[in-house]
């Protein structure tokens, strides 16, 4: 199976708010809890340019930390 096509699990305690808002704008389903913070299952690919639109498109200064779950 190709690494584009591996969904995986992802988390990030960063700009919840505007993760949250593409995430909700793109039909990805995540859960949120205080602890883990948001976590969504998608592909790599899908989270490398999640972090570029977050930067370019969504106003954040920075790109947001998404790690492996």
């Amino acid at each position: 199976m190709s690494k584009d096509k591996d969904i995986r699990e992802w988390r990030t305690q960063s700009v919840k708010h505007k993760v949250a808002t593409v995430l909700i704008m793109d039909g990805t389903p995540f859960r949120y809890d205080e602890e883990n913070g948001i976590t969504f299952t998608a592909s790599a690919t899908y989270v490398e340019k999640l972090r570029r639109r977050l930067v370019t498109a969504h106003g954040c200064s920075v790109e947001p930390v998404i790690s492996e779950a």
